[in-house]
């Protein structure tokens, strides 16, 4: 396996965010770009843990790539959906978290701390699905689902970025900071 295969889906997803913002609206266009990018998602990661191919590299390219197709999403389906004020506040919320988390973690850590905690990664998941659910089911309520299991990994991450001693970009959650659970991976990134 060509080990910048994982990159170059992650380079696509960022193409697809560009594309999505074309899309014009919740269209058939918006929904065949958006699954291109879902899809790709999923595949970057699992050829790169299949194939040992995870870098540092890679791991912030396909960061960039899943906060760009969030802004494409929400760029496009802002002005599409009628959202009440405390939905657009909660959104607002949560980029705020996520920003001043970012900015500790590059202050402590000299580079991007862009985590894939289990949070985040069902916080993502439940994104990717959103587009599909508001097709047939009430704003508010995916509106809600989605944004408080993202504000709950969002105040996760930032919670690790203040206390973790150092990067650990794929730590499972801040239970993993506990002393109990740092003795048990002795000190190390690597976890089982």
């Amino acid at each position: 396996m060509n080990p910048q295969v994982p990159n170059a889906l992650s380079i696509a997803r960022l193409i697809g965010a560009f594309a999505l913002v074309l899309t014009g609206g919740l269209n058939e266009w918006f929904i065949a770009v958006f699954t291109f990018c879902s899809v790709t998602d999923v595949l970057d990661g699992y050829i790169a843990r299949k194939y040992d191919l995870c870098s540092e590299s890679g791991e912030v390219i396909d960061s960039i790539a899943d906060f760009a197709v969030v802004l494409a999403m929400l760029a496009v389906l802002i002005p599409a959906l009628p959202w009440d004020p405390w939905m657009i506040h909660l959104i607002a919320l949560i980029a705020t978290v996520r920003g001043v988390s970012l900015c500790i973690g590059a202050i402590r850590f000299g580079k991007a701390a862009l985590l894939h905690t289990y949070l985040n990664k069902t916080a993502g998941f439940l994104l990717r699905l959103s587009p599909y659910f508001i097709l047939f089911c009430d704003l508010g309520t995916i509106v809600a689902v989605v944004c408080t299991v993202s504000l709950v990994g969002a105040v996760e991450d930032l919670a690790i970025n203040l206390r973790a001693d150092k990067l650990d970009r794929n730590i499972r959650s801040c239970l993993d900071l506990l002393p109990r659970n740092r003795m048990k991976y002795g000190g190390t990134d690597e976890q089982p």
